[in-house]
């Protein structure tokens, strides 16, 4: 009895679906330029495309980066099979179409010049990624390009999920093993886009690691003094909290 652990020791543990989640995100998004990297990089890529039709959000979440891209294609569609994700996408931007079924399921009635999987793969097995990717590099028509997001496996806050989780994300595998089978069909690549994470406060440093660990189901989350601990060791620059952010993306591009 002694020894049990009471859950006000052990780290907070939300989905990303519910309000907690929201609230430590929007700190997340307030002491980061990731977001704003990550947009150049996308902004270029579609500025580059020649020709801009039809976009599909594969995981469009709230539709918030559906918005932002929306304006440069005449059609848009988007992919999420949350309801509760679902019912903030149609109130943040109108697209074209939206369906409500998980990626390997999705059967968009139309090609693609551009398709966009923003930093979903992290809820997928393993696995199925490869076979996750053959879907969506299948929507592209002639000259189009695929884009998969995802942190890249050496920075600073995946070091940290992995050793809380034993967990490690890293696209390069599924590169090699999409080029092997993509018989020079495609050209591939993988471009990282440099991100940090500064803050002045503990607190604010401590949401935002505690809300990259929420990225994956924590059935044995770590306790709570322990990811403190982990914070102050790493994390602690003089006077203020600095942690890498960088994000792979992982680009596909069908022949012309």
């Amino acid at each position: 009895m002694g020894n049990r652990v009471s859950r006000q020791q052990l780290i907070e543990t939300y989905s990303s679906q519910g309000d907690e989640y929201t609230r430590a995100f929007t700190v997340f998004l307030a002491h980061t330029d990731q977001k704003d990297k990550a947009n150049s990089w996308l902004k270029k890529e579609v500025s580059a495309l020649a020709r801009r039709d039809v976009f599909i959000d594969a995981g469009a979440g709230t539709g918030k980066l559906t918005a932002w891209l929306q304006p440069w294609f005449s059609t848009t569609i988007a992919i999420e099979p949350n309801p509760s994700l679902r019912a903030e996408l149609q109130n943040t931007c109108s697209v074209t179409e939206i369906l409500p079924v998980p990626i390997i399921e999705a059967r968009p009635s139309v090609l693609a010049d551009f398709v966009l999987c923003s930093h979903v793969f992290y809820y997928i097995d393993p696995a199925v990624w490869t076979e996750h990717v053959r879907t969506l590099a299948a929507w592209l028509r002639p000259g189009g390009v695929l884009a998969v997001a995802l942190q890249n496996h050496d920075t600073d806050c995946m070091r940290m999920l992995s050793l809380f989780t034993g967990e490690t994300f890293d696209l390069r595998e599924l590169a090699k093993a999409f080029t092997n089978d993509a018989s020079g069909e495609f050209d591939v690549r993988i471009d990282l886009v440099e991100a940090n994470i500064r803050t002045d406060t503990f607190e604010s440093a401590y949401i935002i690691s505690e809300f990259m660990l929420n990225l994956l189901s924590l059935p044995y989350p770590p306790r709570r003094e322990a990811l403190e601990r982990y914070i102050a060791e790493h994390f602690r620059r003089g006077d203020a909290y600095r942690m890498s952010c960088d994000q792979d993306f992982l680009r596909i591009q069908r022949q012309a």
